[in-house]
């Protein structure tokens, strides 16, 4: 089973400029052990990224971890990377062969889900509840007179989050990149940087495989669920401590580091090789 990652540095140069791209610490330590982790129980990797982030990681000589190597990632220049800051994911999902899963450099998946996804058509990491205040009504969202939300959707549909995101068939990701893809440029200019985006990506997702009669099997049924479960680590939530804690933040690294140095020497070794981990460990 293959996997893949993206790399979009468009958001991260809104806030930064005038650097160079970086990722942070704790999140290149998670990438390293989930890459690590999926090549040894699920299959291979490949990374998607644009040319700034490429560079990030052809200076680092990380493109060498990917067994299936990194590709060039574009994006259309007209999708606002402010409000669409997920959109490279999708832009990646577009060309890359089915079957395939779409893993977050957040996400960790431990164990084998081979099985797990056998017979599956789409599969997630977990559904979400349909809070308005972050899944408001479709009358939210200011549309381009030209747009029209498909007839066939379901807005009652629990959205999906697509951390991690499995799909079987290229003609149902065409259907969906698409419809994604028509939202973001038909959406009109919004300082709204959260609803557009989890729209876009994580409840039209839903909405598309119901009206085509296709069945998401969630890994959770909540996202409470993942506290309950050791197959995953996603450290998404966790993110906001590790960039303001630091003693947490070494913390978590020398756990990460611990246990590549157990489980993946080879990229035990790799990190090691990094500036940012030589002088944690």
């Amino acid at each position: 089973m293959n996997g893949f990652y993206s790399l979009w540095s468009a958001p991260y140069f809104l806030k930064k400029p005038k650097t160079a791209f970086m990722m942070q610490d704790f999140d290149l330590i998670t990438l390293l052990l989930s890459v690590a982790a999926f090549e040894k129980y699920n299959g291979q990797t490949k990374m998607y990224a644009d040319e700034a982030a490429l560079a990030y990681l052809k200076e680092r000589s990380l493109e060498k971890i990917f067994s299936r190597g990194v590709e060039l990632l574009s994006v259309p220049g007209d999708i606002d990377p402010a409000v669409f800051w997920a959109a490279g994911k999708l832009c990646a999902l577009q060309m890359e062969q089915m079957p395939c899963v779409m893993i977050d450099t957040d996400l960790i998946i431990w164990q084998s889900i081979g099985k797990t996804l056998r017979n599956k058509q789409v599969a997630v990491i977990h559904r979400e509840e349909l809070n308005p205040e972050i899944y408001p009504a479709p009358e939210h969202f200011q549309m381009q007179q030209a747009y029209q939300f498909p007839a066939g959707w379901d807005f009652r549909v629990q959205p999906a989050n697509t951390a991690l995101l499995y799909l079987k068939d290229a003609a149902f990701r065409d259907a969906y990149v698409a419809e994604a893809l028509r939202f973001m440029h038909s959406l009109a200019p919004t300082t709204d940087h959260l609803c557009p985006m989890v729209f876009a990506e994580q409840r039209i997702l839903p909405m598309c495989a119901q009206a085509r009669g296709l069945h998401i099997y969630a890994f959770c049924d909540r996202m409470e669920q993942l506290r309950e479960q050791n197959l995953f680590t996603h450290i998404w939530g966790h993110k906001n401590v590790l960039k303001f804690n630091m003693d947490e933040r070494r913390a978590f690294i020398r756990r990460c580091l611990k246990r590549l140095q157990r489980e993946f020497p080879q990229m035990y070794e790799t990190a090691m090789g990094l500036a940012e981990f030589q002088e944690v460990f």
